[in-house]
């Protein structure tokens, strides 16, 4: 393989599913050791991927493109002359991008008609060793054959971005062990409630560092009423969130990006899932994290969770009860 070969990876989006494709990216590294890999993502996730050893150069658009900025980046990809293309978004933007690129495109295919009968005729026809990581490699072509190993995702901080982390916490009075917080969702139905995040908080003899958006109100709601809380909602850009979750002992929170991508840390969590299920793409993959649910007929119900429940309570989360959890933590062994 020679170095000049270039490889193209495309992912513009979300976070989960970005970390995510950082499995199959391995896959693709191993595959081609001494090429050029290039990743092309949104500018708001880019970061998220800074310091990756696997990717050689990070490629990033601005979410909201005019037709001329789209159509010449489309020449760009094509006057890069790369080898091989790895569309792991497979959108519209996507196929616009690579219209006039040459090189072998890989495209990957989402299960739209197998979610479709699943979210609304609860007719499950997904395999039971379905996983988003497996799904990604099933469209990467030959470098990757049933029963391969399917490498686990990856991010990277550096020591400095750890140590900046550790010595912010420290001026909020956080000297030693943590549990880091993730309540927040994009959508409401994958939060779970705010008394029971105080109700559980408050049983764990730990200080507790709630991240998130400055929309996540639920992170506000919950620290008055936890005393051993600091919250860090809306000050916390992607890397230092990425930091803190490094430094941290264990992590709870919803199905979302920063869950999927402590686990890329090497990170144990507890990951609390109501309307999503693995076979929209949510759950765990290391041997150490649990998934929190409640097997009822109605879930999954959509491929995001933001589809509002029918019932005047949303069972897949009220189901769910502190004890739950704080026994997941306790399985860590903190």
């Amino acid at each position: 393989m020679k170095f000049d070969q270039k490889v193209l990876v495309v992912r513009f989006s979300s976070i989960g599913d970005i970390v995510q494709s950082t499995s199959p990216l391995k896959t693709i590294r191993n595959a081609y050791p001494d090429a050029q890999i290039t990743f092309l993502t949104l500018d708001d996730y880019a970061p998220i991927l800074e310091l990756h050893p696997d990717i050689d150069f990070l490629l990033s658009i601005k979410r909201k493109k005019t037709l001329k900025e789209i159509w010449d980046l489309c020449e760009y990809i094509e006057k890069k002359e790369y080898s091989f293309i790895f569309d792991l978004h497979n959108s519209i933007r996507s196929n616009i991008l690579l219209l006039r690129s040459k090189g072998t495109n890989y495209k990957i295919k989402k299960p739209r008609i197998n979610r479709f009968l699943l979210f609304f005729f609860h007719f499950n026809r997904f395999n039971s060793s379905f996983s988003s990581l497996k799904m990604f490699h099933e469209h990467i072509g030959a470098i990757w054959k049933v029963g391969d190993k399917i490498p686990p995702t990856s991010l990277f901080v550096s020591q400095h971005e750890k140590a900046m982390a550790k010595s912010m916490l420290i001026s909020k009075g956080v000297f030693d062990q943590f549990i880091a917080v993730v309540p927040g969702a994009a959508w409401k139905q994958k939060q779970w409630s705010v008394s029971n995040y105080i109700e559980t908080l408050n049983q764990i003899d730990l200080p507790c560092v709630l991240i998130g958006s400055k929309t996540d109100k639920i992170c506000e709601d919950i620290s008055l009423e936890v005393d051993k809380s600091i919250n860090l909602i809306g000050k916390t850009d992607l890397r230092l969130a990425l930091a803190i979750l490094s430094n941290a002992e264990y992590i709870i929170g919803s199905d979302t990006g920063l869950l999927h991508a402590a686990e890329a840390l090497g990170k144990s969590v507890s990951m609390i899932l109501g309307p999503t299920s693995r076979q929209t793409g949510a759950g765990v993959h290391l041997d150490n994290s649990i998934e929190i649910e409640k097997d009822i007929w109605c879930r999954p119900c959509s491929q995001n969770g933001k589809f509002p429940c029918y019932r005047k309570t949303q069972l897949c989360m009220d189901l769910i009860k502190p004890s739950d959890v704080i026994e997941s933590i306790l399985k860590a062994e903190l």
